[in-house]
């Protein structure tokens, strides 16, 4: 075996982090992230992506309320009321960085372009010493008109994938994962 790369050590070693040091991010770390998902493969070079950045505790709060409040007595998601047991924020985790990434409603290919960024962003994130977690549930923003107003989404645009950042105050294990999903046709 070869030895591992700087890249492959960090797709390796990457995990979701779901607790967070309350310790804010520097902006140039912020600026790196943004600018490796601005670095994504995407369809025809269109960028269909738009990116919020939010740094700002009481939105993060505000925001993570009205997701829980949306998804709390969902039976799809009981691990959001185990969470409460422990965290004061069971959907952002008391993150101090959230983005919302944001895809062209009008381009077929953004969800797939979106989520490339977002792979890169968190990649970036753990070579800089940080971690991060897709937010699926963020989704459910979608009918909260005034709170989307407040964050500023683009009518023409749609949430793909939010993705929370911080100091990570957990060292999260690999978990195991499938190797019969593999097929080789020589």
């Amino acid at each position: 075996m070869t030895a591992m790369n700087e890249t492959i050590k960090t797709i390796k070693e990457r995990r979701s982090v779901r607790t967070y040091k309350d310790k804010p991010i520097e902006k140039e770390k912020i600026n790196e992230i943004l600018e490796c998902g601005l670095m994504a493969p995407n369809a025809r070079h269109l960028q269909p992506w738009k990116f919020i950045v939010v740094t700002n505790k009481d939105l993060i709060r505000e925001t993570a309320k009205r997701v829980q409040d949306k998804v709390i007595d969902n039976p799809r998601y009981p691990f959001v009321k185990e969470r409460l047991k422990t965290k004061e924020d069971a959907i952002f985790y008391s993150a101090p960085l959230v983005i919302f990434i944001l895809g062209d409603k009008e381009n077929k290919w953004s969800k797939i372009d979106c989520s490339l960024a977002a792979e890169n962003m968190m990649l970036a994130s753990k070579s800089l010493g940080l971690g991060s977690c897709p937010i699926g549930m963020a989704r459910h923003l979608k009918d909260e008109k005034d709170l989307i107003e407040k964050l500023g989404f683009d009518e023409n645009y749609e949430l793909i994938i939010t993705l929370v950042f911080g100091y990570s105050d957990e060292e999260p294990e690999l978990k195991e994962r499938k190797k019969d999903v593999v097929e080789w046709i020589e």
